[in-house]
């Protein structure tokens, strides 16, 4: 199928969900490094539409920079991936846990929300920053919930750490690292670690919306009881919290094989998965399709028996999700942006179908729309 066709049929079902008001957002294709479709739909914010050159807030996307960031300061010889935790925090009651663990989610940390979440220890009023989850760490004591290396399991604190690490070895704030080191010398003119509630406003950002389907209502996550945290977890990064466009994303795709920031060797071994004794090589990573995949240096990695080896990673933040996948063989690549979630818990399959949807017309086949109207159906 050529490009052309691929465009008719990416058109046929992005009009399908603009017309049922099922994406607000912007979704990129690309094929050698090169855009073909590029397409925005759904509002900006009240008062505007989406633009192409919207800026979103990329979630937990963010981990691939947080751990290049550490793979150039190990290139430097600032550290080492083995180092110990105890080197940089020597109060935190955790043993033989190396920055490698935090990279791959295989330290066994707990993951600090759930605690903050709690009104009881932590005023919601309050913005936390990666400070106040160290502070957590150190006073709490959590217990770690399997031993390292144990096993896999996804940890958002990991990544507040890594942050932390990269200021006391760099001597430079966590942003401003990215800023020098990562997002000016690639280009990623308008992507930053710009936190929407400390910072002044920047140009064409999207406001995430929680959208009631049925009665048309769009609401701010902060107006929210159950969303509130995406207001007082304002200030921690790490582990989320960049945001940026399509066009820097598709940057960021390219780089992954082509940047001049490390070694080849250390590009390798970022998208080479962490073995974990006792699970398939590559099986304990919830990745895009049935089988899973496995996880490298904050990227998720799968093998897939028809498109090869895929590098992505999605985040999540009330009101907004992303992904970038990177077909590596194929050269192809899919950017998803979107400030659009919804009350109805089925609604939000919606983003994961199009990924799918996306994908088959990228590889050349005809894409159906009947999991869509399946829920339109599920609706009425």
């Amino acid at each position: 199928m050529n490009q052309n066709l691929k465009r008719k049929e990416l058109d046929k079902v992005l009009d399908f969900l603009e017309q049922n008001r099922l994406f607000s957002g912007i979704v990129l294709l690309s094929e050698e490094g090169k855009t073909f479709y590029k397409r925005a739909i759904g509002k900006r914010n009240n008062s505007s539409k989406q633009s192409l050159d919207a800026v979103f807030e990329i979630a937990s996307l963010s981990k691939s920079f947080t751990a290049l960031a550490i793979m150039i300061l190990f290139e430097e010889k600032k550290l080492t991936i083995d180092d110990n935790l105890k080197k940089f925090f020597p109060f935190l009651p955790y043993e033989n846990i190396t920055i490698k663990n935090l990279l791959t989610h295989t330290s066994g940390l707990p993951d600090y929300m759930e605690w903050f979440e709690h009104p009881s220890n932590w005023d919601p009023n309050k913005i936390a920053t990666n400070k106040d989850v160290v502070k957590f760490l150190k006073d709490e004591k959590p217990e770690v919930l399997f031993h390292v290396n144990e096993k896999w399991e996804y940890c958002n604190t990991g990544y507040v750490l890594l942050a932390e690490i990269i200021e006391m070895v760099s001597r430079i704030e966590y942003g401003e690292f990215l800023q020098k080191r990562i997002f000016t010398p690639l280009n990623m003119f308008n992507t930053s670690t710009y936190s929407q509630f400390l910072d002044s406003e920047i140009e064409n950002f999207s406001a995430g919306f929680i959208y009631d389907w049925e009665q048309d209502l769009y609401r701010l996550p902060t107006e929210m009881e159950e969303h509130k945290y995406v207001y007082f977890f304002g200030g921690v990064k790490g582990d989320g919290g960049i945001k940026s466009t399509v066009d820097d994303l598709l940057k960021w795709e390219r780089a992954i094989y082509n940047n001049d920031l490390v070694s080849e060797q250390t590009k390798e071994s970022i998208i080479d998965p962490v073995f974990i004794k006792g699970e398939a090589a590559n099986g304990y990573c919830p990745c895009l399709h049935e089988n899973l995949g496995g996880y490298g240096l904050g990227w998720k990695i799968e093998d897939h028996p028809q498109y090869k080896k895929i590098i992505f990673h999605d985040g999540y933040w009330a009101g907004y999700y992303s992904v970038l996948i990177s077909y590596k063989e194929s050269n192809k690549a899919i950017i998803i942006l979107n400030n659009l979630d919804f009350t109805d818990n089925e609604l939000n399959k919606t983003p994961y179908f199009l990924t799918l949807t996306l994908e088959k017309i990228l590889f050349g086949e005809k894409a159906g729309l009947q999991k869509f109207e399946q829920l339109i159906m599920s609706n009425h």
